[in-house]
């Protein structure tokens, strides 16, 4: 470890101009930057999309349930869950019921109680009737046009807001080059967005066995002028007759709920170095729609014996960035031995590699403490990046079968 982490070379400095400053700030009050990893996560923020005379997607037409019904159903019991679970961290809705609240709105909401984290849950919508499974995204400018489209078709119910050119100060939330200055105060919370959104869709497709669409970027309005970690989630499509039937349920809308819980817990334990067990991880929440059921959502990961032979090898995730970065000391705050891997168009940098996840937790500690206060723990297991809570499944078995 002492050989991994050398003396951090000089401060990266990040000049932004005094004009950019006021006019976001006018969004975006008390903006900051990331919080330290000591202070936890304490406050989050989980918005249901759409609502009140905004319906949002209409599905396929066969329910009077639309987008916004099974966006607030699923917000309410993620909420309900975290609270249960953890007394000491806040909740907060930017809608408890089917009211419309403006894009605005619901960032101004985020920001004010400088929250830890914000959450925003959606239902998705295609052409294509066959289109299906899940997907969950950060902020960023992209270039792909299926990406900027849906982004678009979000954030166009500004559209539907009274006085908008004047609440948005003339700004164009359907124009990307409009919006293109807010990634530079949201890229700082980029590792942990990029980070929670995985979690989540390894949850879905692990818990749930919905199809994995991946993490992607678009510039959403909500996860745009944020201050803090932020995620636009895309429960399926309901314009797919067989995702729909599932979403409309009690109990489709209670597992992706705890799948979204699950992805929140363990996200909530990296970002605050936490060992976490395994046991009380897949320990599951009872509802009374879960009551007596044997829910795929809370059954263990099955891992089959020629599964567990490789042993699982523990990295720390220290960026992301959508353009490669040399590996050299000097661009990694001082860190040697930086090593790159590629996900679906974005780049990513880790230091060090262990098969024990407690020498994890203490290299995590070190390269926060002395280069990047951000870093959090990633798990591969045969060449796969997996999540850590099927990594400590994994271990246990290989330690029992010792």
């Amino acid at each position: 470890m002492a050989k991994l982490l050398k003396k951090v070379k000089g401060t990266l400095l990040i000049s932004v101009s005094v004009i950019f400053f006021l006019w976001f700030s006018s969004f975006v009050p008390n903006h900051r930057g990331p919080k330290m990893a000591d202070l936890g996560v304490t406050k989050v923020v989980i918005d249901a999309g759409h609502g009140g005379h905004d319906p949002g997607n209409l599905g396929t037409g066969r329910y009077k349930q639309s987008e916004k019904d099974i966006a607030l159903d699923v917000s309410l019991q993620l909420g309900d869950y975290i609270q249960r679970a953890f007394p000491d961290v806040d909740v907060i809705y930017t809608r408890k019921e089917d009211k419309f609240v403006t894009l605005k709105g619901r960032t101004e909401i985020a920001n004010k109680i400088n929250a830890d984290v914000f959450i925003s849950i959606h239902c998705n919508s295609a052409a294509n009737t066959a289109a299906y499974g899940t997907e969950t995204f950060v902020m960023s400018m992209t270039k792909v046009k299926a990406n900027l489209e849906l982004a678009q078709r979000e954030n166009s119910v500004v559209l539907l807001e009274e006085n908008y050119e004047q609440t948005y100060g003339g700004l164009d939330p359907n124009d990307p080059e409009a919006m293109i200055v807010h990634q530079i105060a949201q890229s700082v919370h980029m590792d942990q967005s990029l980070s929670l959104s995985a979690k989540i869709q390894d949850q879905y497709r692990e818990r749930v066995s919905r199809r994995d669409r991946g993490v992607k970027q678009a510039p959403y309005w909500v996860i745009s002028f944020t201050t803090m970690p932020s995620i636009l989630t895309e429960l399926g499509f309901l314009t797919n007759k067989e995702e729909e039937d599932f979403l409309i349920t009690e109990n489709g809308k209670v597992y992706m709920a705890s799948a979204i819980y699950r992805a929140f817990k363990e996200y909530k334990a990296e970002i605050e170095g936490v060992e976490f067990n395994v046991a009380d991880f897949d320990k599951p929440i009872e509802t009374e729609t879960t009551k007596g059921q044997d829910s795929e959502v809370t059954k263990p990961v099955e891992t089959p014996t020629e599964f567990r032979k490789e042993p699982v090898r523990y990295k720390i995730q220290l960026m992301a960035s959508s353009k490669k970065i040399e590996l050299m000391p000097a661009n990694f705050n001082g860190l040697d031995e930086v090593k790159e891997y590629e996900v679906q168009g974005l780049y990513k940098y880790t230091v060090g590699e262990v098969t024990d996840y407690k020498k994890a937790v203490s290299l995590q500690r070190a390269v926060r403490e002395k280069a990047f206060p951000g870093a959090f723990i990633i798990a591969f297991h045969q060449g796969k990046r997996i999540p850590i809570s099927q990594a400590l499944e994994i271990t246990k078995a290989q330690n029992q079968a010792n």
